[in-house]
């Protein structure tokens, strides 16, 4: 076992929660982390490896599919996830949705087993009956999960002291960018002791600073063709940014259900999230005053994609360079290193 917690929890994603007792496994990145951390077990998301063949699954799953779900589907065949007591799916992903409704069909017809299957109905459009319609999904899920408002108003307590540790290392980002993205990745599979999540030093000040955009990637391995080229990430616009969890909730409200279903109706994370996405990404990469974005779009991620034209116009009217990487391969190996390290090094010429 490493000293390094991080380094720790991605060795073995499952390690923890397997030791734990009950568990629960969740799928999708906007499920609140209020509710989550309200049940009072250890809480996993279902993880994934770019770099497995999923072949059980592959005979199951549309090429649609996100690939991250032919893995979980994979383990979930391959009996990984047994030991959980349920698995909550979003509904506000589209693959997370899917995989929900192919999990318990593939039960029914009895060619998988695993835990139960839940789903959080998760609806987004800005209008007064998708917020009612929320608020009435964490009121459902709570009372499956067996959490009362005491338990609500505590999760939102612990979930505001996330939000805090994670705007405080996005503020203070000096180490290489693939630290950060393996903190925020660790953060789903277990609890970690911020105080042992020390970042490294960084040998020599980087180049330039990047903001990497556009689909989740497996893992840092963008991160690393950035810092091949000598440059840096310095923030992700994406599901895994360390600012996910949006900005704290009031946790002494009469009704912390509301509240919790407020926060996840209006949260900007998630391909079905109502933002100017153009306007988003622009204010982002002045934020953490980037020199350069990276745009990089899976061949699964459609929705995404009709958004890039205006993205590209409004970084370029604020001057910033952009690299446009669409229709790509999830586990990178399509150039996408060389593609990275020989744009950055043109900026510099």
């Amino acid at each position: 076992m490493t000293d390094d917690p991080v380094a720790s929890i991605l060795a073995d994603p499952l390690a923890r929660a397997r030791a734990a007792g009950p568990a629960i496994g969740y799928a999708g990145l906007d499920i609140p982390e209020d509710l989550l951390m309200a049940s009072g077990r250890l809480v996993c998301h279902l993880p994934w490896d770019a770099d497995r063949p999923t072949p059980t699954a592959d005979r199951w799953l549309e090429s649609s599919f996100a690939p991250w779900t032919r893995c979980v589907l994979e383990d979930w065949a391959n009996g990984r996830f047994d030991f959980l007591e349920c698995v909550i799916f979003s509904r506000g992903d589209d693959s997370a949705q899917r995989l929900y409704y192919y999990v318990c069909e593939l039960q029914r017809q009895g060619q998988i087993g695993g835990p139960e299957p839940l789903v959080f109905d998760l609806a987004r459009i800005p209008r007064a009956t998708s917020l009612a319609h929320t608020i009435a999904a964490v009121r459902r899920l709570a009372a499956r999960l067996g959490i009362d408002d005491a338990a609500l108003r505590r999760g939102i307590g612990l979930a505001n002291q996330r939000r805090r540790w994670f705007a405080t290392l996005d503020a203070s980002r000096q180490a290489p960018g693939s630290h950060y993205e393996r903190v925020a990745r660790a953060s789903l599979f277990a609890p970690l002791p911020e105080a042992a999540v020390a970042p490294p030093t960084q040998a020599t000040p980087a180049r330039g600073r990047v903001l990497l955009a556009g689909s989740m990637p497996p893992d840092d391995r963008l991160h690393r063709a950035v810092e091949a080229a000598g440059w840096s990430v310095m923030g992700e616009a994406g599901d895994l940014s360390l600012l996910r969890l949006g900005p704290e909730i009031a946790d002494a409200v009469d009704d912390p259900a509301a509240a919790i279903g407020r926060h996840a109706w209006s949260s900007t994370v998630g391909s079905r999230a109502f933002v100017d996405r153009a306007t988003a990404l622009t204010a982002e990469a002045r934020r953490i005053r980037a020199d350069a974005v990276i745009l990089w779009l899976i061949e699964e991620d459609e929705a995404p994609a009709w958004h890039v034209p205006a993205q590209r116009a409004a970084l370029g009217a604020a001057g910033l360079s952009c690299l446009v990487m669409t229709r790509r391969r999830w586990d990178a190996a399509d150039g996408a290193a060389d593609e990275i390290g020989a744009w950055l090094g043109s900026l510099e010429r």
